[in-house]
This record gives structure tokens, sequence and C-alpha cells, in this order.
């Protein structure tokens, strides 16, 4: 199925905006997660004084530069997309080495030199036996994302705009992600958004449900998210409800491999065999990833549905969510 080409026209393929953080992987036993009452699978935010601790008692095993949109605009970047990121972080020791690393991947990215006495945003990810991941974030810095740091006219130049729902959680950000929405509406600029997080979708649904519904144009989300955004405990009725929004919507399914809905068209994708399953941590950014940059090749959707499980297959065997 082919719709309508988009404006490849513009000097960037993809901007992505979200959370500048810098990811810190480690493997530990699950008694490590009982004992400090952290529960599995989640993301919880924290403190700087619990990440630090957490960060101090853990082997850590990678550091990346991370956050949900980063990962996947880094992996746009390797396959060979023109692509900029827009976050903020500290002028500290992580915020340089976050910096560092976007340019080592060719990803447009510069630091805002900040007076504010905040670090920059680092998440522990904790990975169990079983590859699944907890994630404990200190959002630092990250959090005073403001419409200041948007730079309208990087966004005016790209053909796609992407957003992450966790950005949600911070009223500065929000206003810019107001701001970035009207510039890419003024360009021709598409907007890509993730839903992120089922606890997002708890927390902002009817934010989340008119974005949907008045500015984007293509949406990410897992089976528990889109479950929790239209409130039902069954996928063919949230399906249903995604096509009548008239919008592109992206659902991951896990084991299950994957579902493109657009209109009256639901395409099935099937999942990769996986020979070794080692961390989940990035699945559905380079999910999102792969069906962006196939879609800025092609706007074919069954492709973008392959191409987007064929990479979150190859991220889930091994660690971190770099290629």
């Amino acid at each position: 199925m082919v719709i309508q080409k988009i404006n490849s026209n513009k000097d960037y393929d993809v901007v992505g905006v979200g959370n500048a953080i810098v990811d810190l992987i480690s493997e530990v036993d699950e008694n490590y997660l009982k004992e400090n009452n952290i529960i599995k699978g989640t993301m919880s935010l924290v403190e700087y004084d619990v990440a630090n601790k957490i960060s101090n008692e853990i082997k850590i095993t990678k550091t990346i530069s991370g956050g949900s949109v980063a990962n996947s605009i880094v992996c746009m970047s390797q396959q060979g997309l023109r692509v900029a990121f827009i976050g903020k972080v500290n002028n500290d020791k992580l915020g340089i080495e976050f910096a560092a690393g976007l340019k080592k991947e060719k990803v447009g990215f510069k630091i805002t030199k900040t007076s504010i006495d905040k670090h920059t945003a680092r998440c522990a990810i904790l990975v169990t036996s079983d590859a699944e991941r907890t994630m404990n974030t200190y959002l630092g810095i990250s959090q005073e994302l403001s419409e200041k740091d948007i730079d309208t006219n990087l966004i005016k130049n790209s053909s796609i705009i992407y957003l992450e729902g966790y950005l949600w959680d911070l009223e500065n950000a929000q206003k810019a992600i107001q701001k970035s929405i009207i510039a890419a509406k003024e360009s021709q600029t598409m907007v890509a958004f993730s839903i992120s997080d089922a606890f997002c979708v708890s927390r902002f649904r009817n934010k989340f449900l008119d974005l949907i519904n008045n500015s984007a144009d293509i949406i990410f989300a897992n089976e528990a998210e889109i479950k929790s955004l239209y409130e039902t405990d069954d996928i063919n009725n949230a399906i249903q409800k995604c096509q009548k929004t008239k919008k592109i919507f992206a659902i991951t399914l896990g084991n299950k491999g994957a579902k493109v809905i657009y209109k009256s068209e639901v395409i099935d994708t099937e999942p990769e065999m996986i020979s070794n399953l080692v961390d989940t941590t990035g699945a559905g950014d380079l999910f999102a990833a792969g069906f962006l940059s196939e879609y800025i090749r092609s706007q074919n959707l069954r492709s973008c549905g392959k191409e987007g499980v064929r990479l979150a297959s190859l991220i889930i065997q091994k660690f971190g969510a770099r290629l």
C-alpha cells in the first residue's frame, strides 16, 4: 500500500525532539530489584540521589547517549538518513559525552550552555536474565527543555519531526512541543509521535488524543499503550478507533510482530526469528527508526512495518539500543 509522497525537498529527513539522557546499562539479578522496591519492566522517575546510589551499586556494562527519540534518531543516521536532535544537557561530563556520542553517529546536536544547577539526565537500565529492562530515570536538566531551545528553522527544514510522549511530564516541554508542531504545520513537515509508555497515557490521555486527532500524522505505540489510550482490553476495538482518525498507526506486538493501520487497511507484519534474546531495551525505538527510514525512502506502509520489525529484532539480540 502506497500513500502520498512527503515533502522531501528539505535539508533533513527527520529531526527528533526528546529527553537527552545518558543510558547506563547493567545486568542485575531480580533480587536486586526486589531488595530496592523497583518494579520490574517499568520506567520510574527518580531523584538524583537515588540515580547516583543505583549507578554506584551496579556494574555498568555500557554508557550510551540515549533517550527514546535520540535512540531512534541515531539508528536513522546509521540507515543513511540526514538527521538532527533537539534536547537539553548541561555542560558537564555526561553532557559532553552525550554530545560526543551523537556527533560520532553523524547526528546534528548542540549543547546549550546553561547556568541552571542541574545535572545531565541519566537512566540506569537494569537488565534481568529474561532480557526484560527496568529503567530508573533522573531527568535533571532535560526537564528544562523549553520554547527557547526549539530551532524552528531546523524543524521547517525537515521532512518529518519526531516527538516522544515522555516529554508531557514537563510543562515547559509541552510548550516546546506546541511550538515545534506549529513550525511543522507551517512548512509541510509531517509529525510523528511515539506514545512512549502506558503510564504516560494514564496521565495525559486527553492531551495525547488531541495531538493524535489534530496534529500527528504517524503514531507509534505498543499493544498495552494503544489499549490504554482508547480505554479498552480488546486490541480489535482499539484498531477500529485508530482507523476512525484516518492517521497512520504502527502498533508493535512483541513476539507477534506488528500491525500498521491506515484508514480501512490493517497490515500485519510477521515477527522475525530470534535466536538469542538478550535485552529488550530500545526495541520500540528501533522499530520507529526502521519504520520512518523506510517511510522516507518509499512511503510503502507494508515495507515500513517490515523494516521496523527487522531492526527491532536485531536490537533485542544485543545489549543497549545501538546496532
